[in-house]
């Protein structure tokens, strides 16, 4: 009896066409060669235009059914974007009022065109956030925020590529 509901239900499933996130195997439109130009910075934060289009690329490199190309010449689709906003606030507080921990959050707007045509295929934005501990000597708080971007552009990309396979 148990296999048979368990059946029934892998069944209502499979029928329901769920899937894990970002495994549906191809961008918007069916593109596989991709150009990602240097993304945009909209914010008083310096470089992470950079960081942001570094880990981008490396997330989507990591799939097999992407082929990141050089030129826009050479690709289907060409994926813009830009960082719209980056805050940092105070989280908590100690027994003395001063801040214990911090909210570092990122916010990207991203297109992606046909080449040729310069059509959109998909407008999307994401957004993520990450805590970190504060700390007394500024260039360990430093060290510690910039923890914090690199974990947040790992998984904006991340992000970015799952709602892109599944076209959210």
């Amino acid at each position: 009896m148990r296999f048979l509901v368990l059946l029934a239900i892998m069944l209502c499933l499979a029928g329901c066409g769920y899937h894990f996130p970002g495994q549906s195997g191809s961008l918007p439109g069916g593109v596989e060669k991709l150009y990602i130009p240097l993304f945009g910075n909209r914010t008083a934060e310096p470089q992470l235009e950079y960081q942001v289009t570094s880990q981008v690329s490396e997330v989507f490199s990591r799939n097999s059914h992407i082929s990141q190309k050089e030129t826009p010449g050479h690709a289907e689709a060409i994926l813009e974007g830009t960082v719209r906003g980056y805050k940092t606030r105070a989280l908590s507080y100690d027994s003395q009022d001063d801040i214990g921990e911090y909210r570092s959050t990122m916010i990207l707007d991203v297109q992606l065109r046909l080449a040729e045509t310069d059509e959109l295929l998909w407008d999307g934005t994401v957004s993520w956030s990450a805590e970190y501990s504060s700390a007394d000597d500024k260039s360990v708080q430093e060290d510690l925020e910039q923890q914090a971007i690199d974990e947040i552009t790992l998984r904006l990309a991340e992000e970015l590529l799952y709602q892109l396979l599944d076209d959210f």
